[in-house]
């Protein structure tokens, strides 16, 4: 009898409780950077592939996905073209050899629609190569997001500390 006066107590707490007030309108008081994240986002998964053929040294075949009037690409402060995104991204195969972005650990991406209509891809990873020039196993932490807009890449920002990429560069010029 008690169990059954405790769940009923329980039962009435619960039902009394006010019902959650649904969002009408984007609250832009921050800019509206409050949103739904999704891993299965397509283009979650859309940055996975382009992650993936990174690393198999294939990103030129998913240039598609990007789009060819967008110019806001970044490696850090360095401001390239859709083209310089790709063959830079490219060209760390000219000095690294087994480059992963998911050896050591899986990489994270998520997928956020914000209120304010953008929607964002972001990453976060460690990447790993062995410089071809000097043997170094290179660990760097890196970030990434890529802006969406009709299903493609209009804007692409990577965070990453360039000095092993460097010195790898730097060693290839010296040989």
């Amino acid at each position: 009898m008690k169990k059954i006066l405790l769940t009923l107590f329980v039962l009435g707490v619960i039902s009394c409780q006010p019902a959650k007030e649904k969002k009408t309108e984007p609250n832009m008081e921050f800019g509206g950077w409050s949103g739904n994240a999704d891993d299965h986002a397509m283009e979650s998964l859309m940055t996975r592939k382009i992650m993936d053929n990174y690393s198999s040294n294939n990103l030129m075949s998913i240039s598609d996905l990007i789009s060819d009037t967008a110019d806001e690409f970044y490696f850090n402060n360095t401001k390239v073209t859709k083209q310089g995104w790709l063959e830079g991204a490219s060209a760390h195969h000219n000095y690294f050899d087994g480059i992963s972005n998911k050896d050591k650990f899986p990489y994270n991406v998520t997928t956020t629609v914000y209120e304010n209509g953008s929607t964002w891809s972001l990453a976060w990873f460690l990447w790993t190569g062995t410089g071809k020039f000097t043997g170094t196993e290179a660990e760097i932490y890196v970030h990434h997001g890529f802006r969406w807009e009709e299903g493609k890449i209009v804007a692409a920002y990577h965070f990453f500390d360039p000095t092993l990429i460097n010195n790898e560069i730097a060693a290839a010029s010296e040989k």
